[in-house]
């Protein structure tokens, strides 16, 4: 794998049962859109394979960041998405989900990066509530009809669909 991706998790302190998680992922940033990880590295992968010999092999381990930079078009910029963030009914509420996002900004600077981007509904207030007032995210656009994923809880199957969704960024 070119692009980084990692869990960070909380654990009860009492139970030790899981009781949030998030994930953060190197991807790219074009034109405003934030491209899934798995598309990002086929591009970055693309742009090494269509060098001569030479400079393919100075690329080949080169990370994600520099790739975009030398490689890429302008418009292009390797970031870290926050995603997935999920906290456990029973632990809501209690500070949880800021602490795993401020574990995933840590885990962002120590990759190298000074922002950290996410994806969220428009309509989800909780979350909002959490990176735009509690964690200081803020707006870089919004996505109209973006595709979003829904789970059917009576059949456990992800019903594909589209919501308005925000591209929020904090600087670290």
């Amino acid at each position: 794998r070119l692009a980084k991706a990692s869990v960070i998790g909380a654990l009860d302190q009492e139970t030790k049962e899981l009781v949030g998680l998030a994930t953060l992922k190197e991807t790219l940033l074009i034109n405003g859109d934030v491209l899934e990880s798995e598309k990002a590295e086929v591009i970055a992968k693309t742009s090494v394979a269509s060098l001569g010999p030479k400079q393919r092999r100075e690329y080949k381990d080169a990370p994600m960041p520099i790739i975009a930079r030398e490689l890429l078009s302008p418009d292009t910029k390797a970031i870290c998405v926050l995603s997935n963030l999920a906290v456990s009914r029973k632990a809501r509420r209690r500070g949880v989900g800021r602490a795993v996002c401020e574990e995933i900004e840590a885990l962002a600077s120590d990759w190298g990066y000074d922002e950290v981007h996410l994806l969220v509904e428009v309509e989800n207030a909780a979350a909002r509530n959490l990176y735009e007032q509690k964690l200081g995210y803020k707006e870089v656009c919004v996505k109209e009809d973006a595709p979003a994923l829904r789970v059917d809880i009576e059949t456990g199957n992800f019903i594909e669909t589209s919501a308005d969704t925000l591209v929020l960024a904090k600087h670290l």
